[in-house]
């Protein structure tokens, strides 16, 4: 079972360096982060420099045994998706992004819907559906012709937004697959979003099912806000998450995304908790 983490919780060593200290923790892969923030000179590159630059880094983190097996969509705060010039924009952004998976060899894109409402927005949710409809597609439709596999739905930690629980995003992802007569969409199933939202971790691994659980987010929290915890420093039970991944018959990544790991000694100690998880997954 392979293990994975956030590409920046290593970058402080430097591309190559970071991607050698993650293979000594025992991850065999990164979850991209530097698509999500599109206001870096980085993302803002021309498109060949944009090119060179990702396929520099796919070749530094391949030669230290790291692979991306998922990347982060560009993601802002606040949310502002109200207009048809603000989501053209976005589009835009995530065509980019979904090019750079490309060049970076990642057949996993992971995105946020849109929230054309606001985040707090439980009303007009069937014109929040459609215009989520025609955005992804649109997206699968880049995500094909650049070879990029998957692009993965993450439910959110958004009480009232309409696409938002566990059930609700499999239903969506269902359905543009029927749509798009394929199965280029797929669930990124975030563990600390459904534990603030209430959800029962395993109950919902098991309604999404091997063929549509493309990827994880793995963090903890103690139910009252979305902290981004290493497993254990929360009330999230692992033991049933690791069962409910072992009943579906999960063979995916086993991706942390967690947040302020400041000391080499604490991205070990959660390096080996996630190994332990992977050594529990052993089939």
């Amino acid at each position: 079972m392979r293990t994975g983490t956030s590409s920046n919780e290593y970058i402080r060593y430097g591309i190559k360096e970071g991607a050698k200290k993650a293979k000594e923790h025992g991850f065999s892969c990164f979850d991209f982060s530097d698509f999500t923030d599109t206001d870096t000179s980085f993302f803002r590159l021309p498109e060949e420099e944009f090119k060179a630059e990702l396929r520099r880094i796919k070749k530094a983190y391949e030669s230290e045994g790291i692979t991306v097996f998922q990347a982060h969509a560009p993601w802002r705060w606040p949310v502002n998706d109200s207009t048809e010039e603000t989501r053209k924009e976005r589009f835009e952004a995530m065509s980019k992004a979904i090019r750079g998976c490309s060049y970076l060899g990642c057949p996993n894109f992971v995105i946020h819907v849109i929230m054309p409402f606001g985040v707090d927005s439980p009303e007009n949710p069937e014109e929040m559906k459609k215009l989520n409809t025609e955005f992804m597609i649109g997206l699968g439709k880049v995500a094909t012709e650049y070879g990029v596999k998957h692009i993965n739905i993450e439910n959110l930690p958004f009480k009232h937004l309409p696409i938002n629980y566990t059930h609700q995003v499999v239903e969506f992802v269902k359905e543009l697959n029927e749509i798009s007569r394929g199965d280029m969409y797929k669930v990124c199933f975030d563990t600390g979003h459904a534990n603030y939202c209430s959800e029962n971790i395993a109950d919902s691994i098991r309604l999404i099912g091997k063929d549509l659980l493309g990827t994880l987010h793995i963090h903890d929290n103690d139910g009252n806000s979305d902290q981004h915890l290493t497993p254990g420093q929360g009330n999230i039970d692992w033991n049933s998450f690791i069962k409910a991944l072992k009943d579906i018959e999960f063979d995916g990544v086993l991706n942390l995304e967690i947040h302020k790991l400041t000391t080499e000694e604490e991205q070990i100690q959660t390096a080996n908790i996630i190994a332990d998880f992977a050594e529990k997954l052993s089939y």
